[in-house]
């Protein structure tokens, strides 16, 4: 029997070939059409036959390649590849949910994604149901036989709250007609397997730790062939398709994921534990904390606790400024995942066209910074939030 193989041996192996030269790298299909040798051919597209090409919209090797190692990298069926996170989500979410359909999802997630249910999903005469972390035990409370989906993210951006992911799934999988979204991008697959958990659908910003290095727009929606065949049928009209050579570069980076995340999650730890103990800062987020307020949850779902941390300035939004004006080798950048240290001002970046009650429910303030942590030399880090701090 096939042994069950670690995450660096499957992204950099994957399961597509190239079977016409046996490249080690595979192949770039940069072309957007695909000829047949006769008119009769066309039939297997009508037929929808597997890995039969005609044109990039609807499919193309070189992102297919990559795709199927996405979806062994999460465990599951297949993957779609697309053109931005944000692609991913809208098309994932209006391939699955139509009018007088009911979502429920976490108040507390990407700002972006917030306002496209808050702002464009009632256009479509869906409604839309924003729960709060301390009710989720009450799941119950809020299904109604029009909910069909749970859309939550862990951890939450930015501040980094972990939602239970067993208790979701346990409360969704008591209704046949409700399926599970999660974004993972904070987590990425190396320190979290939602599908291990029964997650019917995972997403991923595979712009900042899939691709890990500041110069890629990806996404993808990951789960059970079925579901992934009423996505990709979407997605063909809609349209939000990746370039074949970006997906090349991504599946180049999927190569790294795990020397990379591994890397970050140690940096994190050793940066937020510095920050609790300086003067200049008034509380830090990271899960890998004991003092996280989840941190428990996180022991139990995480093999990780990732790069990313929040923490807040003991001051107000100008002291934030100053600290992030201050640095000399984090970038401040929106952004992250990247092998560069980033920081960022959530009520300036992520979280904008939010009102104070919003921010307030998701637990953000003027004075939180969002650090996402590189692969640099830690020592380096450590002495340029110190200084950065100190010159507020």
């Amino acid at each position: 029997m096939k042994p069950k193989f670690g995450i660096s041996t499957i992204a950099i192996h994957g399961e597509i070939k190239d079977k016409s030269f046996r490249s080690v790298v595979y192949p770039i299909y940069q072309s957007s059409t695909f000829a047949v040798e006769k008119s009769d051919d066309y039939q297997k597209f009508i037929d929808e036959v597997e890995d039969f090409y005609i044109y990039s919209r609807y499919g193309n090797p070189t992102i297919r390649e990559v795709e199927k190692r996405l979806a062994l990298i999460e465990n599951c069926d297949d993957a779609i590849l697309f053109s931005s996170g944000m692609s991913a989500i809208t098309t994932t979410i209006l391939s699955l949910v139509g009018p007088g359909d009911e979502i429920i999802s976490l108040s507390s997630i990407y700002g972006v994604t917030y306002r496209f249910f808050r702002d464009y999903i009632p256009r479509f005469k869906i409604n839309v149901k924003f729960i709060e972390l301390n009710q989720i035990q009450e799941l119950k409370n809020f299904i109604t036989e029009k909910t069909k989906l749970i859309y939550f993210e862990t951890p939450i951006n930015p501040t980094t709250r972990v939602v239970d992911i067993k208790e979701i799934v346990t409360q969704a999988k008591k209704y046949d007609h409700i399926l599970t979204v999660i974004d993972n991008t904070f987590a990425t697959p190396v320190n979290q397997n939602p599908a291990d958990f029964g997650v019917d659908i995972i997403l991923h910003s595979a712009t900042k730790y899939l691709s890990g290095h500041s110069d890629l727009i990806l996404g993808c929606v990951i789960s059970r062939k079925e579901i992934i065949d009423k996505i990709r049928k979407v997605k063909n009209t809609l349209g939000g398709v990746p370039d074949p050579h970006q997906a090349f570069l991504l599946g180049r980076s999927l190569k790294t994921l795990e020397l990379r995340v591994k890397k970050q999650n140690e940096n994190a730890l050793k940066i937020a534990e510095f920050l609790s103990n300086h003067k200049a800062v008034r509380k830090v987020l990271y899960p890998g904390l004991p003092s996280h307020p989840d941190h428990d949850i996180a022991k139990r779902q995480m093999k990780g606790f990732g790069g990313m941390l929040s923490f807040e300035i003991d001051g107000n939004l100008e002291h934030a400024k100053k600290f992030c004006d201050s640095l000399k080798i984090a970038l401040n950048a929106t952004s992250l995942g990247s092998v560069e240290t980033l920081v960022s001002i959530p009520v300036l970046t992520s979280h904008i066209k939010m009102d104070e009650n919003e921010l307030e429910k998701a637990g953000i303030t003027s004075a939180l910074v969002r650090i996402s942590v590189g692969i640099e030399n830690v020592e380096d880090l450590l002495w340029d939030f110190d200084q950065a701090l100190n010159s507020i």
